[in-house]
């Protein structure tokens, strides 16, 4: 599995018990189990939604499920 792979799978993860759709940046925090401080690793970097916060836009909502938010934050990286 390659990094591209792995951060994917990492947010699927992080957002399993999430309620969608998520229509504002409040919501999406709110449904991070450690909301800013939830980690997410990238080879061996440890990243949080906070550092990764900017990559989702207001433009964005509604998420309508984890592979979407996932998608977003993978391009967006430039993973």
């Amino acid at each position: 599995m390659d990094v591209k792979e792995e951060v994917y799978e990492q947010i699927l993860e992080i957002l399993k018990n999430a309620k969608f759709p998520i229509n504002t940046m409040d919501e999406l925090i709110a449904a991070l189990p450690e909301g800013l401080d939830t980690t997410c690793m990238i080879g061996d970097v440890e990243v949080t939604a906070r550092e990764a916060e900017g990559l989702i836009t207001e433009k964005d909502f509604p998420l309508k499920d984890a592979k979407h938010v996932a998608g977003l934050m993978v391009e967006r990286a430039g993973l």
